[in-house]
């Protein structure tokens, strides 16, 4: 029994030297990149209700005036338009108002301009702003993870030719969340512009909205073996 329990101990101890002569010269870093992308899906949300015209227009009547002006200004209502919700209240005995809520995704900061611009003309004020994001954003969050990756190889070459080393495998790559990264956008401050109406010379203030980037940053730990 004694014999058997040397042995397990010299053979561990065989491998724990073994594995020291590998690793026992290495280098740790941490990797770091950031970048930013300007979002090219925008989200708004549209409510419609019939107490806002006292009962005077349908809810048909509103949402069919809305599509056609949206299509108008160059919207695919099939695939950028959907109703969310439907819902009705008794304002008393004899009235029942109906309301309705209505997504609209669209495609740029212009088509959201221009598509705030027509729902305000037709007497809808209940719009706000949802979300933006970027279609791809996966493909950039690897981009960026790559980036960081390339940062942290760069450090630990710079670090091992100052040594007189040269820089071996990397045995050891960790990639945790960031808590600075924002996957989605907001708007900012919109910027008046002055445009000009050509018909009577008068000038008329124009909101014009931007979109904050969306900022992606990915920290990596990475380990090399130094030769």
């Amino acid at each position: 029994m004694l014999a058997c329990v040397t042995a397990m101990t010299l053979a561990s101890g065989k491998a724990y030297a073994q594995n020291q002569d590998i690793y026992q010269s290495f280098i740790e870093v941490t990797g770091f990149a950031e970048k930013e992308v300007a979002p090219d899906i925008f989200y708004v949300n549209i409510t419609i209700n019939e107490a806002d015209s006292k009962g005077k227009k349908s809810l048909a009547q509103q949402e069919k005036t809305m599509v056609a002006e949206l299509k108008s200004a160059g919207i695919d209502i099939e695939k950028q338009l959907s109703r969310e919700s439907l819902s009705s209240s008794f304002y008393n005995r004899r009235t029942n108002m109906a309301r309705a809520t209505y997504r609209l995704k669209l495609n740029s900061a212009e088509q959201v301009s221009e598509a705030l611009d027509r729902l305000d003309a037709l007497g809808i004020s209940n719009v706000s702003f949802s979300k933006a994001e970027y279609s791809r954003i996966d493909e950039f969050k690897d981009e960026v993870r790559k980036a960081a990756v390339t940062d942290a190889k760069r450090q630990a070459a710079s670090m091992a030719g100052a040594l007189g080393q040269k820089l071996g495998k990397c045995f050891y790559l960790y990639s945790g969340n960031s808590g600075n990264s924002s996957y989605y956008s907001r708007p900012i401050m919109a910027k008046a512009a002055v445009m000009a109406n050509s018909m009577d010379g008068v000038e008329e203030e124009r909101a014009e909205i931007d979109f904050d980037k969306i900022k992606v940053s990915v920290s990596v730990s990475a380990k090399f073996i130094l030769e």
